[in-house]
């Protein structure tokens, strides 16, 4: 089964607009904190991300990764100003430009290369419907999303001129804290977009976590996700497992697990 996926981890946060809505952290700097043991064909990596917020504005986004001895560490700041964000790290740049209801209608990425522009759509209750990217002016792939009743139910894309769809199925859980669902974060071109997810400018959550997503054409693959809380309903795990007619797959994505901790 082909996909359209880049590799990354994400996670859905809050959305930082003027007017703040209550998550139960007040105005205070705050961080959720995910680790991972990434199993690969040769020795696993130990992956950190943490995700720290000033309220709830998504501010920084830090990447810590350990093979062997050696640690990779790349950070990535938000800032805000007017209808304006600014996602900016090392290696790249992109601008967010907001509509009236504190969502990016548009976004320009620049790099020495090449000029991407991506436009966003949203129905009226705020859900993200579209994405369209263009490069250097010319069309290279679109993505729709459908909901019922405020869930997911599939998502299409077309990547220079591949299709796909896929279906997901929510499940009964939800939280004030807004997890991902790990396979929809894996399509292009929404993992350019990981910073704009966690800071909730790309539209409302879904109403309850994803349970299992599978490819529109075939029963001979499906992902089911699982999520853990304590006695107050914040999460302390997540994970998947991808299942195929022949077997499963041990490896990153297509097996996850993830611990949850704050400070």
């Amino acid at each position: 089964m082909k996909k359209i996926v880049v590799l990354l981890l994400a996670i859905l946060a809050f959305s930082c607009s003027d007017d703040e809505k209550e998550t139960g952290e007040g105005n205070r700097q705050w961080s959720m904190i995910f680790n991972e043991n990434v199993k690969n064909d040769s020795k696993p990596v130990d992956k950190t991300e943490k995700f720290t917020f000033d309220g709830e504005c998504l501010i920084q986004h830090i990447i810590k990764q350990r093979y062997f001895e050696e640690e990779i560490s790349h950070e990535v700041n938000l800032s805000y100003s007017d209808n304006l964000v600014t996602v900016a790290s090392d290696y790249l740049t992109l601008i967010y430009t907001l509509n009236s209801e504190s969502y990016a209608s548009q976004c320009t990425y620049t790099s020495s290369s090449q000029n991407r522009i991506y436009l966003f759509s949203y129905s009226i209750e705020g859900y993200l419907t579209g994405i369209t990217e263009s490069i250097d002016g010319t069309e290279y792939s679109s993505t729709s999303l459908t909901y019922d009743n405020g869930d997911i139910t599939s998502i299409s894309s077309t990547l220079n001129g591949f299709e796909n769809k896929f279906i997901y199925e929510p499940g009964e859980e939800s939280s004030k804290y807004h997890l991902p669902c790990l396979g929809l974060l894996e399509i292009h071109p929404l993992t350019f977009h990981i910073e704009a997810l966690y800071a909730g400018l790309l539209g409302k959550a879904p109403r309850h976590f994803t349970a299992r997503s599978f490819p529109a054409e075939g029963d001979n693959e499906q992902t089911i996700y699982t999520y853990e809380f304590d006695k107050e309903g914040n999460p302390q795990k997540m994970g998947c497992q991808t299942t195929y007619a022949k077997g499963e797959s041990g490896y990153y994505p297509y097996t996850r697990n993830i611990s949850i901790s704050f400070e």
